[in-house]
């Protein structure tokens, strides 16, 4: 809905271990050390090994997300984040996620401590 701002930095997520991802019935929660976080509402895309899952953001269809577990233990080791909206994270294991904005509706939030960011 918001975009990314051409301007943000979103270095904090470098090296952070993923420690939990937490799937409810319309989100996705992604925690890193260091009180580092990203709570999903939208599309989110999983590629794993020339495999890729995709989770909408369906309520009824929560066992979608299952692929993103195998991210627990990984480290973020690069981050991109463009004006559309669209995050990309890639983490140690060789995996990405591609987290998207969603017009009219806030897609996801980051948090870095007290600092939020909105999209």
């Amino acid at each position: 809905m918001y975009g990314l701002k051409a301007d943000v930095d979103l270095s904090f997520r470098m090296g952070k271990e993923l420690i939990q991802v937490a799937v409810g019935p319309a989100d996705v929660q992604f925690n890193l050390h260091e009180s580092v976080s990203l709570s999903v509402q939208s599309r989110v895309e999983h590629s794993s090994k020339g495999s890729v899952k995709v989770w909408e953001g369906d309520e009824n269809e929560p066992i979608s997300a299952c692929s993103l577990l195998a991210l627990i233990g990984s480290s973020v080791v690069s981050v991109q984040g463009d004006p559309d909206g669209t995050l990309t994270l890639e983490f140690s294991n060789g995996d990405f996620v591609k987290v998207f904005d969603t017009e009219g509706y806030e897609a996801y939030q980051i948090c870095n401590g007290d600092q939020r960011i909105y999209v």
